[in-house]
């Protein structure tokens, strides 16, 4: 018996599993993967001495827990052997699906559990939304947090707000990306070279997020402390307010969770 079986070998797959045994929370010979009609399952396994599986019904006849990390499309060629799976938990990261639909396509699963995350886990820095089907017992919790701290930081919410959280942080990275965008191509029109404007945008960024994190003030109350009256902060930030900066950040969070709900229907 295998500890994890990963449905699915691409980016997402390998950052949880490379997080994994990095953490100590397994060893290559804990865990299995599958992939389609491609070479990222060999690649994975050559890179990381995790195993194949040959076929989805070994995988799933063999795994104590499943990782559902494939493409939310291959789900129905995946649920044709989804009635061999057993396993006690079955985890699944596929944007869109439900609980109900994955109960459906893995009907003999004793615990299901839906998870958000986001780009960050790419780099061990992601957080993590996870609803799971009922109630989890210690057993249950100490499998995703194996699974889940791989990859950065975890809460638990209802599957309700899972729409609302794929629009915060699930699609968040590509509004700072935008924004990070926006302010290096501003930056070199007054003057910057490329490499000046990545790397001021960068590190101002990184800088400020990690500020952020560390210190007991809230978002407003920074904005405030590095704005001082008749400054140049204050001069741009009144632009931003000005095009109603903010109501076009929430009407962006409102049609990205709008579009979560239409995905999750179809």
């Amino acid at each position: 018996m295998k500890k994890f079986g990963f449905i699915g070998a691409g980016k997402m797959a390998g950052a949880i599993i490379r997080g994994m045994l990095s953490k100590g929370a397994a060893t290559p010979s804990d865990i299995v993967c599958s992939c389609g009609n491609d070479d990222t399952g060999k690649t994975l396994s050559a890179q990381t001495s995790i195993s194949l599986a040959p076929s989805l019904e070994g995988m799933f006849s063999e795994s104590e827990t499943i990782v559902a990390a494939c493409k939310p499309q291959q789900l129905k060629d995946v649920a044709a052997y989804g009635k061999s799976a057993k396993c006690g938990v079955l985890i699944s990261i596929l944007a869109g699906t439900t609980i109900a639909r994955l109960r459906e396509c893995f009907p003999n699963v004793k615990k299901i559990i839906r998870v958000m995350p986001n780009m960050p886990a790419q780099i061990s820095m992601g957080i993590s939304c996870y609803a799971p089907e009922s109630p989890l017992d210690e057993a249950e919790k100490r499998t995703v947090e194996a699974v889940l701290s791989a990859i950065g930081e975890y809460m638990e919410v209802g599957e309700n707000r899972l729409d609302a959280v794929t629009a915060l942080s699930g699609s968040g990275p590509g509004y700072l990306f935008e924004f990070a965008a926006a302010m290096i191509e501003g930056a070199k029109k007054l003057g910057f070279s490329d490499t000046e404007a990545k790397k001021l945008v960068e590190k101002t960024l990184t800088g400020s997020a990690a500020l952020l994190e560390k210190s007991e003030l809230s978002a407003d109350e920074l904005r405030t402390a590095v704005s001082s009256p008749g400054g140049t902060t204050l001069a741009a930030l009144e632009v931003f307010s000005k095009s109603g900066f903010r109501k076009t950040v929430l009407d962006a969070l409102e049609a990205a969770k709008k579009r979560s709900e239409e995905l999750s229907k179809l």
